[in-house]
């Protein structure tokens, strides 16, 4: 090649590189795909994925396009997925241009929810249940059906159902409105109904409760405003968001070992078991508060596994936990929780010669 053409080509190559490199992501991920929305929002939207991309993957793969429609990237309304990746893709252009506010308002839209854009809470809501919590769309479902009539599912009786739910979620909770799995409200119904897509329909048990969970009546369900926090959901986001050097439990702990161990701990006095409101207590040693700290954990598990830790020999001003109450720490109560902490090691221990502990993936 003569020299004059080889630095001709050099330089359109170059061009089209440096091109390549500069264009934003969002301009190249134009392909519509349940892998590349979750990757979105796992990168821009993380408070709206607050388990993990698994679940998010896990929902949309069992989601569409039976109970979510793909749509197309064009969409910018109606529950779909082309109208969640639209938003999704504006929340990464939010970002790369520093508008916070423009960000938060389309990760909402973008969310499984649909933020009252891609489909409002009721569509979502009865697009779910409709196709999931009866035996007719869902032959393995065997648990009581929401929102029969006539031996067949009846998307007016769950419309008419909806209207009646609340939409106001608790303030100051951690986790976004579309994701705040406590209270009678309409988006704790849809997480529920989420939750029970992702389980799928050979956890038959799970699928049940999640769908329970969902029904109109929630006098004794998660979706309703005297639900306590419990340390069952703390242990959740403890497990899955802190491990290594962000752990509070042993690498050999499943959930129920958690939820045991928890349970001992409120049982010893640290922690109070308040009610429905203290999901929003952040400085005081109440389960809510543990909650509160702890479900963020996904988005920064850095910061809020610290903050979370369960553990009294931690609180401020001798760590980083702040659920702490309000006298000071005493020797006799810290040195109770090292000694206890020392009495579970040796029982893990114990626990890892006699086999291994099956974790159970709870949502």
């Amino acid at each position: 090649m003569p020299f004059r053409s080889f630095v001709t080509f050099s330089c359109v190559a170059l061009g089209l590189l440096i091109v390549h490199l500069a264009v934003p992501f969002a301009a190249q991920a134009q392909v519509l795909s349940g892998a590349a929305y979750c990757d979105l929002m796992s990168q821009f939207c993380r408070e709206e994925v607050i388990h993990d991309e698994d679940f998010c993957l896990a929902f949309v793969a069992d989601a569409v396009p039976d109970i979510m429609p793909t749509g197309t990237l064009g969409d910018t309304s109606g529950n779909t997925l082309g109208c969640r990746m639209q938003y999704a893709l504006v929340a990464e252009a939010a970002e790369i241009a520093g508008d916070e506010s423009a960000r938060i308002d389309a990760c909402a839209k973008a969310s499984f929810t649909g933020g009252e854009t891609c489909g409002d809470f009721c569509e979502n809501y009865c697009d779910l249940a409709i196709q999931t919590c009866n035996g007719v769309n869902n032959a393995a479902y065997a648990g009581s059906p929401l929102f029969m009539s006539g031996g067949i599912p009846s998307r007016s009786d769950c419309e008419s159902s909806c209207a009646a739910y609340p939409e106001a979620v608790l303030s100051g909770v951690s986790q976004s409105d579309q994701l705040f799995g406590y209270g009678d409200t309409v988006q704790c119904r849809i997480h529920h109904l989420q939750a029970a897509v992702v389980e799928g329909q050979d956890n038959a048990n799970s699928y049940g409760l999640h769908c329970g969970h969902a029904s109109p009546a929630a006098d004794h369900d998660l979706c309703s405003d005297v639900a306590e926090p419990n340390v069952i959901n703390y242990c959740v986001f403890a497990l899955r968001h802190c491990d290594g050097a962000n752990a509070l439990f042993p690498g050999f702990f499943a959930h129920a070992d958690c939820v045991n161990f928890m349970n001992t701990v409120v049982s010893d006095g640290d922690y109070t078991e308040d009610g429905f409101t203290s999901f929003t207590d952040t400085a005081t040693n109440s389960v809510g508060c543990l909650n509160n700290r702890i479900m963020l954990a996904a988005v920064d598990a850095n910061l809020y596994c610290g903050e979370g830790d369960w553990d009294s020999a931690n609180w401020q001003p001798f760590g980083d936990a702040v659920c702490v109450e309000s006298v000071g720490v005493t020797s006799s109560v810290r040195g109770g929780r090292i000694g206890l902490g020392v009495l579970l090691l040796c029982v893990g221990l114990v626990a890892l010669g006699l086999g291994t502990n099956v974790v159970r993936r709870v949502l």
